[in-house]
């Protein structure tokens, strides 16, 4: 099921509008990530997505049907919150049951309802439990057994609200590969908010970026972390560090040192290097960059070092340090800059 929202608007009194204008296309099959930090307005699209929300202006459209004043119990969407929300006093069973039994008319038989759940247990790996009250579970199956509850339904999209966010690393990594096996073996188009890029970027087929409101990138995990569109896509997205430049005749200058980056095809004036940490190196040369090693940490399997550059900006880069060099705290070491991304304006 494709799902497109176009133009979509929502305002919540006299606050920066929490959407500005949306426009998302999610293909059918996808699983779509919304990532970015807190008020950027991923959970209010996703809202609207599901008809929790109704849009000031705009539009959702699930296929070729427009969607947007569809109540959300006739829109066929599954929902999978952050904390659960399972009936306490209901078994494992009756909680993924219990969507199929208040259908009314479209309710399937006995042995249906019992068939489906039965496959959906098997599905999530809890073959076992299905007697269990949600309290004798841990966090992880909990979060297991409502996205079966929200699978029974057979929706013709699922929606995830931070459904990790509220459990330990571990688990959530474990979850991680569980909801992407899931995914792979029904095909249901999936869009799921996260302000975790890791979680974003190892999960999603696409990963869309939004900023106050309005989306920054939509692309592959590798588009959005190796080719950002914005400064902001860049900072958010991995690690980076950024100095302030100036290009002059296709050259990049750092204070008054030209920098080996290209800077063809930028306006000349001020603009932002952004570096991750591989873009930068050790040397020995005696004209390289100059500055003190401030912090050493582990990062990303690997270690990483904060240099504050000598002169009167005291700019920190971040250096990726190699395998079996040492590196010290209060240590002066020289830099050189091996490549980078430009944008226009300060950092």
């Amino acid at each position: 099921m494709q799902v497109r929202a176009i133009g979509i608007v929502k305002e919540f009194g006299a606050a920066a509008a929490a959407l500005a204008g949306v426009d998302l296309d999610v293909r059918s099959g996808e699983l779509m990530a919304l990532l970015g930090p807190s008020g950027s307005g991923k959970t209010t699209l996703l809202r609207v997505i599901a008809g929790l929300e109704a849009p000031d202006r705009g539009r959702i459209l699930f296929g070729d049907e427009d969607a947007t004043t569809i109540p959300v119990r006739k829109r066929g969407v599954g929902f999978v919150f952050q904390h659960y929300a399972l009936f306490r006093h209901m078994s494992v069973f009756e909680n993924i049951a219990f969507g199929l039994k208040v259908r009314g008319r479209e309710r399937p038989s006995r042995d249906e309802i019992r068939s489906r759940v039965t496959r959906l247990l098997a599905l999530v790996q809890l073959e076992e439990y299905g007697q269990r009250r949600p309290s004798q579970l841990s966090g992880g199956q909990r979060q297991r057994i409502a996205l079966a509850r929200a699978l029974a339904v057979e929706p013709r999209v699922l929606l995830l609200d931070e459904p990790f966010g509220a459990l330990d690393a571990r688990v959530r990594r474990d979850l991680r590969r569980s909801l992407r096996e899931i995914h792979d073996a029904t095909g249901q188009t999936t869009i799921f908010v996260t302000h975790d890029q890791d979680e974003a970027l190892e999960l999603a087929d696409r990963v869309t970026i939004l900023n106050g409101g309005r989306i920054e990138q939509t692309g592959t995990p590798d588009e959005v972390h190796d080719t950002p569109s914005s400064a902001f896509v860049m900072s958010f997205v991995g690690e980076s560090t950024s100095l302030p430049v100036r290009i002059l005749d296709g050259t990049v200058r750092f204070r008054d040192r030209v920098l080996g980056v290209p800077g063809e095809g930028g306006r000349d004036g001020p603009a932002a290097l952004y570096l991750r940490p591989w873009d930068v190196a050790f040397t020995d040369s005696d004209t390289a960059l100059a500055g003190t090693v401030a912090m050493v940490r582990r990062a990303a399997g690997g270690r990483r070092a904060e240099v504050k550059l000598d002169g009167p900006g005291q700019e920190v880069v971040e250096v990726g340090i190699p395998v079996g060099r040492s590196v010290a705290r209060g240590e002066t070491v020289r830099l050189e800059i091996r490549g980078g991304r430009i944008f226009a304006g300060r950092p």
